[in-house]
């Protein structure tokens, strides 16, 4: 695939994809990194990374993007929401050029059985990076300070031999966060010294055209919703039915059943949203949409002018939430690259 950048951006810009369900450290992960707060924390199994977060942050004489994804068990949106939003963040990097260098995913050490939710964003996950990518993926457990180090290893055994068998045996690595800058620094160190990596749904959505639904990943996922929706129908109807049966005197139980049969339909409502969701073009949009930006720019003498980097950085910032915290960073990075105009002002005007 050609860069929508005539100038290649190898190693001006490297970009990692943390992942993992809610609550297994991702955005606690990145401020570590980071040796403060740039990344919105939870302390309870709410999501608090309600949208992907882009978190930019040197490490070594690397610049390097953290993109801070919600999990697939998030509490207020479906896995097609947030896989469409995943999925236009990675067409995003993937058509400016931007080097991806691999995911991390985190897992709680403290879970005692890998199970529902769990299991189906680890499905997700490996159809999203599919099998060539697999050798830059590090799949990580966390909160080791919560568990005995005997009942920690026993668990990290298990998920060795059984859930992330699969990933090892294709080149993944697994390791231990320990909370610590130096962790996550030496981490995050692993994926940077490799080589970038073209991740399944990139190639499938980029190289081969293909609808977010026609992909591995899409596919998964509208399996699920074909299942809520036969499921909501038959509560619908069963609820038309025992609606026959009652006598007009029964207004209370038919006021009941009205309201459950108006919340299965708006269940049943949005399972028809996220299928449509996934029916869209996701390349072309996002193609579309930067090309439209970029015509825009173009009528502006100033464009000419930006350098490689904040245009990277402006391309990136159209299709994920930047940090308001990482400013500063970023203002060096402008400086750096000969653009003194501030961040905010750069971002509000891109």
């Amino acid at each position: 695939m050609s860069s929508l950048y005539a100038e290649p951006s190898k190693d001006l810009l490297s970009m990692i994809l943390v992942m993992g369900v809610t609550g297994a450290g991702k955005s606690y992960f990145i401020n570590s990194l980071a040796d403060e707060d740039l990344a919105q924390t939870g302390a309870d199994l709410k999501s608090c990374t309600a949208e992907c977060q882009a978190i930019p942050l040197n490490i070594g004489r690397s610049k390097t993007l953290f993109i801070d994804t919600p999990g697939f068990d998030d509490s207020a949106r479906t896995d097609s929401d947030i896989l469409t939003e995943i999925s236009r963040v990675l067409t995003a990097q993937y058509q400016a050029g931007v080097s991806l260098k691999g995911v991390i995913y985190l897992h709680r050490i403290t879970d005692i059985r890998y199970q529902g939710s769990s299991v189906k964003t680890l499905n997700i996950f490996k159809r999203i990076c599919g099998q060539l990518a697999l050798k830059n993926v590090l799949l990580v457990t966390t909160r080791w300070n919560e568990v005995d180090e005997a009942v920690g290893a026993n668990r990290e055994k298990e998920l060795r031999e059984s859930f992330w068998a699969y990933m090892l045996a294709k080149g993944s690595t697994m390791t231990r966060f320990y909370g610590s800058r130096d962790s996550a620094t030496a981490i995050a160190s692993q994926l940077l010294s490799k080589n970038s990596i073209v991740l399944e749904i990139q190639r499938e959505l980029v190289d081969e055209g293909k609808n977010l639904k026609d992909t591995v990943a899409g596919s998964f996922v509208q399996e699920d919703i074909t299942e809520m929706k036969a499921r909501y129908e038959r509560e619908m109807n069963d609820l038309d039915a025992l609606r026959q049966t009652l006598r007009d005197s029964d207004r209370a139980m038919r006021r009941q059943i009205q309201q459950d049969w108006a919340r299965e339909q708006q269940r049943l409502m949005t399972a028809q949203e996220d299928e449509e969701r996934l029916r869209r073009d996701i390349a072309a949009e996002v193609r579309d949409e930067i090309q439209q930006k970029t015509d825009e720019k173009k009528t502006s003498s100033v464009w000419k002018m930006i350098p490689l980097l904040p245009s990277l950085l402006g391309v990136i910032g159209m299709f994920v939430g930047v940090s308001p915290a990482s400013s500063g960073l970023l203002s060096s990075w402008f400086l750096e690259s000969g653009l003194g105009e501030s961040v905010i002002d750069f971002f509000q005007n891109f």
